[in-house]
């Protein structure tokens, strides 16, 4: 059956040894539409195929296709790749972004044959493959990143915000490196686009803009509002002096009172204030001191509890050495696992229980299925020493073969109806064991 390349859309080119090809009397390659088919022969490119049906090896004639060689399959549709690059950084510190889009095909076949070795590994099946994101990765650190990172960091966003001239500037040089070196891999680049992102600068900067406009407005009508009291207040103080300039003594002596009364309020506010801090701070110290004394108390019950365990494993190690010296080892290893059980609950007992049998059931199923390999290769070599011995017989005259009475050579199974030699134990057709008669009748 005649091999398709199952691409990807992000798939460029794949190279075919010939040994990864189907096929045994014929190993056969369709080539689809845009595609293209590089014939490699010794590393070197001896020929160029449009779409159809391609000959790479097989048993049988190649006739007018190629043989014993490796192909290099080759999509020349239009392929888009979407780059990014998020981080450049201005001469002030300031970060911004770019991305675009860069559709490109392949222009020159050879060209691009050299690249797809140079760029590329083979895999454990000595295929080799290059796509979009090979291509991107080359790319990144080959163009976008020598143009656009030292154009960027050489200048502060104020030159840079708003200036279309300077970013069409170095969008035609991004251009100019792309396809330059897009051309040097035997690649054509059809469209290029790039789009700033400024980041958080133009946010800013927008902010900033509104906050003064808002703060200009207020200030306008802060200043309004004022002349407007002002006026009143000029008016009201006109007309009080007016009608009450005889009491004017006795409201500046009430209003020197209440200056006076609230100037002792915030006074007496202050020291309640003050006290009510250095409160605080001992109330503070106080808690501070309880957590330290607590904290000490359970380091020494820790202490304590600690020193138990260790008297008590202390112990446990002297009875073990007692045990081990009286009873040997096996006695102190279930004395040890005892204690350990004794320290589960009853579904971690059941688990464990659970493991180990299926640790038994698997040495089990292993033992079971060696012997099995054992009778298979046992059976295999009886069938093929009876093989070879029917094989000879069959080579012999067939008068010799069939004659009758005690000189036969060969019989019927009883199972199939074949005839197998004489003295085969199974049967060579169906497999099947066949009962032998000694000389004396007796069957076995």
């Amino acid at each position: 059956m005649a091999q398709k390349w199952l691409r990807d859309v992000s798939d460029i080119a794949r190279n075919i040894p010939k040994n990864q090809v189907g096929g045994i009397l014929k190993k056969d390659l369709i080539i689809q539409p845009n595609e293209k088919a590089v014939i490699v022969k010794d590393g070197e490119v001896t020929d160029v195929l449009d779409s159809g049906k391609i000959r790479v090896g097989g048993l049988l004639k190649p006739g007018n296709f190629f043989k014993d060689v490796d192909v290099v399959i080759m999509d020349t549709s239009p392929k888009d790749l979407n780059w990014n690059m998020g981080e450049l950084w201005t001469a002030d510190k300031q970060k911004l972004g770019c991305s675009g889009l860069i559709r490109f095909r392949i222009g020159d076949i050879k060209r691009f044959f050299s690249m797809v070795y140079a760029y590329s590994t083979p895999d454990k099946k000595g295929e080799r493959a290059l796509g979009v994101q090979d291509i991107y990765s080359r790319l990144q650190s080959e163009v976008l990143t020598r143009v656009l990172e030292p154009e960027i960091s050489r200048m502060p966003m104020e030159d840079i915000y708003g200036n279309r001239d300077l970013q069409i500037t170095i969008e035609n040089e991004l251009e100019t490196q792309l396809e330059e070196t897009l051309d040097m891999w035997g690649l054509e680049l059809l469209k290029h686009t790039a789009e700033w992102d400024l980041g958080e600068y133009k946010t800013v900067l927008d902010a900033h803009q509104k906050f003064q406009t808002e703060e200009e407005l207020a200030e306008l009508d802060t200043f309004a509002e004022e002349k407007k009291y002002e006026d009143i207040g000029r008016l009201d103080v006109a007309k009080v002096r007016a009608d009450q300039a005889s009491v004017s003594v006795w409201e500046d002596f009430r209003r020197g009172q209440e200056l006076k009364d609230v100037q002792a309020q915030i006074e007496r506010e202050r020291l309640e204030d003050e006290n009510d801090f250095w409160a605080a701070q001992e109330a503070i110290k106080l808690l501070e001191e309880k957590k330290r004394a607590k904290a000490r108390g359970m380091r020494a019950e820790l202490e304590v509890e600690q020193d138990m365990k260790d008297k008590e494993h202390g112990r446990d190690m002297e009875y073990m050495k007692t045990v081990t010296e009286a009873g040997g080892a096996d006695v102190a290893k279930t004395i040890s696992e005892g204690r350990e059980l004794s320290n589960l609950s009853a579904a971690q007992i059941e688990a464990l229980a659970k493991v180990r049998e299926s640790e038994a059931s698997g040495r089990e199923d292993k033992v079971e299925f060696m012997k099995g390999i054992e009778d298979r290769e046992r059976e295999d070599a009886y069938r093929r020493q009876e093989l070879d011995a029917k094989l000879m017989d069959a080579a012999k005259p067939v008068s010799a073969g069939l004659s009758a009475g005690a000189g036969a050579k060969v019989r019927k199974c009883p199972h199939c109806g074949a005839m197998v030699p004489v003295q085969a134990k199974f049967c060579g057709a169906c497999g099947k064991r066949l009962i032998m008669t000694d000389t004396d009748g007796t069957k076995y």
